[in-house]
């Protein structure tokens, strides 16, 4: 049975590797996206040979990480002769996508991952449930491989940080990961651009959606549960698409009774779900399910079969019992 690897023996891998591929989750955050191209960045400062992947594109908040234009989004290399793949905050396998013939050409997977959930398909892998982001970890990385980040790296991964801490306000800030903030602090990271853009831009399409869904709004099991349905129609009216929901699943949470909250979207040829809570009830354990995963208050989950009516029943029974 494969366990935990040391972030030595992940620095040492990384070292033996000449050429990499390297990737995130599909429908990329903060977190998986700055951990990519802030790692992209170090291997070629060490003059190693690098793919940047990402099956999709961000949304437009995440537009101004450095070096966002190389990565290759979904666009698979014609050859794939790297020796190292490495995943991100991939909690199993297909997280980043049908990238089966790079899994059997590589000669090394490398799996580095923060949910509860992950799963050990790497050939070394490191899984830290504690740590607040696959950010986080990086900068343990980083130090392990005694590389201090330039201001670009320390920016994406600072991006990477306080979107999965939503600024230092989740349960997951720890002071360890405060304290990594600081250091990214010290190595330059542009907070001036991530708060104005994350936090005080929202494009008015993404208004208009927030809006939408905030009148979608239905409580359920005496208010215990909060659900918002986003169908098709919806984003077609207000010409936006599943990139815009970013954190509309957490603002009902902020209602008093609301002790879980359920974001479900209809997206081309599935179901996507959302989840938050509040505490009382571990979401991960419900999107695992449906096949999905993620933390203790976040968590998700998508869905080839059947249509969201269907899944939405099925979902806020789930909810229910764990309430019980």
């Amino acid at each position: 049975m494969k366990k935990n690897n040391t972030l030595a023996q992940i620095a040492q891998a990384i070292k033996k590797g000449k050429s990499f591929f390297i990737t995130g989750h599909q429908n990329p955050d903060g977190d998986s996206l700055g951990s990519t191209l802030a790692l992209t960045s170090l291997l070629r400062r060490m003059d190693k040979e690098v793919y940047p992947f990402s099956k999709d594109r961000p949304g437009d908040d995440l537009f101004f990480l450095p070096d966002l234009n190389k990565v290759n989004f979904g666009v698979l290399p014609t050859e794939h002769n790297y020796d190292t793949l490495i995943m991100l905050e991939c909690s199993e396998p297909t997280r980043g996508g049908n990238l089966d013939i790079c899994f059997k050409n590589a000669k090394q997977v490398i799996n580095i991952d923060h949910h509860i959930t992950g799963q050990f398909y790497g050939d070394f892998n490191y899984i830290d449930a504690k740590a607040s982001s696959t950010a986080e970890i990086m900068v343990r990385l980083f130090k392990e491989m005694n590389a201090r980040p330039t201001a670009n790296e320390a920016t994406c991964l600072y991006t990477g940080l306080v979107t999965d801490t939503a600024r230092f306000l989740h349960s997951n800030t720890t002071p360890e990961s405060m304290a990594a903030g600081a250091f990214l602090l010290e190595c330059g990271a542009d907070i001036k651009t991530i708060n104005t853009i994350i936090y005080n831009t929202k494009p008015y399409p993404e208004m208009k959606l927030l809006g939408r869904a905030l009148e979608k709004l239905k409580l359920h099991h005496k208010g215990q549960i909060a659900e918002i349905s986003l169908l098709k129609s919806d984003f077609k009216k207000l010409k936006t698409d599943p990139r815009h929901t970013q954190g509309i699943v957490s603002q009902p949470i902020m209602v008093p009774s609301v002790e879980v909250s359920l974001l479900l979207r209809e997206e081309p040829g599935k179901v996507a779900v959302n989840l938050r809570s509040k505490g009382k009830v571990d979401v991960s354990a419900i999107a695992q399910e449906f096949g999905g995963g993620g933390h203790a208050r976040a968590a998700g989950f998508k869905i080839a079969k059947g249509n969201l009516e269907t899944i939405k029943k099925k979902l806020l029974k789930a909810v229910k019992e764990k309430l019980k």
